[in-house]
């Protein structure tokens, strides 16, 4: 028989002496590793520096904060489809992050209002149906900024942050239940709601932008 080793004895003695004392706390072997087999030291420090990598990209890259909506969405934000070969482009967002293009089906699965109002160029009444420019806005990364409607025809209006943010503002792309004509200022034509009812005085009229084809921040 192997006598014991007077060095492991006095290791023994220490530790129980600890245990007793509540000064060092035996983990199992599952608890004191992660699933990936780091020490619990090694996982600590991993996450402490995802927490601060991730902090730093926040600041490089702030995300706007929409405040909440105070009006109601027909539907949300549905899963985008691909742009199929034989679909036309019809809408290109200049993002912060680099320009984003949309069909007429790709912009439909974004979140959309519904709402009756009056053209006042066409003198019509119309229920129209469209992505409220908060959204568009939010989708670009430059919500809260004043935004800038372009036109096929070379037309540019600016639209203000505290009108779009507040009311439900949309690009429109379906009128009474059908695709907006070219006649009826389509495919796509920014709509204004009824109320507030500065939104049908003459300040506003250059708001109501035709042949919508493209939004950006202002610079």
């Amino acid at each position: 028989m192997v006598p014991p080793n007077p060095a492991f004895r006095r290791v023994r003695v220490r530790l129980s002496l600890l245990l007793s004392l509540g000064l060092l706390t035996l983990l199992p072997w599952s608890s004191a590793r992660d699933p990936q087999g780091l020490s619990p030291a090694k996982t600590l420090v991993g996450a402490a520096a995802g927490r601060e990598g991730t902090r730093n990209r926040a600041a490089e890259h702030p995300v706007p904060a929409l405040p909440p909506s105070p009006f109601t969405y027909l539907h949300g934000a549905r899963p985008r489809p691909l742009a199929r070969p034989d679909e036309r482009i019809l809408f290109r967002l200049d993002g912060t992050a680099g320009p984003q293009t949309f069909t007429l089906r790709q912009l439909q699965a974004l979140p959309t209002v519904r709402y009756a109002t009056d053209q006042p160029q066409l003198k019509h009444e119309g229920v129209y149906e469209g992505v409220p420019l908060r959204d568009l806005a939010a989708l670009g990364g430059f919500a809260g900024r004043d935004v800038r409607v372009y036109a096929s025809n070379g037309f540019v209006a600016t639209i203000r942050a505290h009108d779009y943010l507040h009311e439900p503002i949309m690009l429109a792309y379906r009128m009474d239940g059908q695709a907006i004509p070219v006649l009826q200022k389509g495919p796509l034509t920014v709509v204004l709601p009824r109320r507030p009812a500065r939104f049908h005085t003459p300040a506003y009229s250059a708001a109501w932008v035709w042949f919508a084809v493209r939004l950006g921040p202002v610079p």
